[in-house]
């Protein structure tokens, strides 16, 4: 699994590290990507993600895991989100019709 986060899509970074005597010396700058459990309450279950910390600050703005998946669009979403998205509409759907 790579350090990309599936809510900002942060990613690693390439660049130099130079030194005052102009040295340039390779390096990765890595995003701070943790492994999360996230809970749907809708759909009554956990999910693993590998989320950053600003992707964590982003999904309490909306209102947690569901609110978020419900208000982007599929296209501003990361593949992994996908069929989490699919199975939650459907979810909504299928209450709102027997209600």
């Amino acid at each position: 699994m790579s350090k990309c986060c599936v809510i900002t899509g942060k990613k690693a970074l390439r660049g130099n590290l130079v030194s005052h005597a102009n040295n340039k010396t390779n390096c990765f700058f890595l995003p701070n990507v943790r492994k999360i459990r996230l809970t749907s309450r809708i759909l009554g279950r956990t999910v693993t993600f590998m989320v950053s910390a600003r992707g964590l600050r982003t999904l309490d703005k909306y209102g947690g895991l569901d609110a978020y998946l419900q208000k982007r669009t599929k296209r501003r979403l990361h593949e992994e989100l996908h069929p989490l998205k699919r199975a939650l509409m459907k979810k909504i759907e299928s209450a709102a019709i027997v209600s």
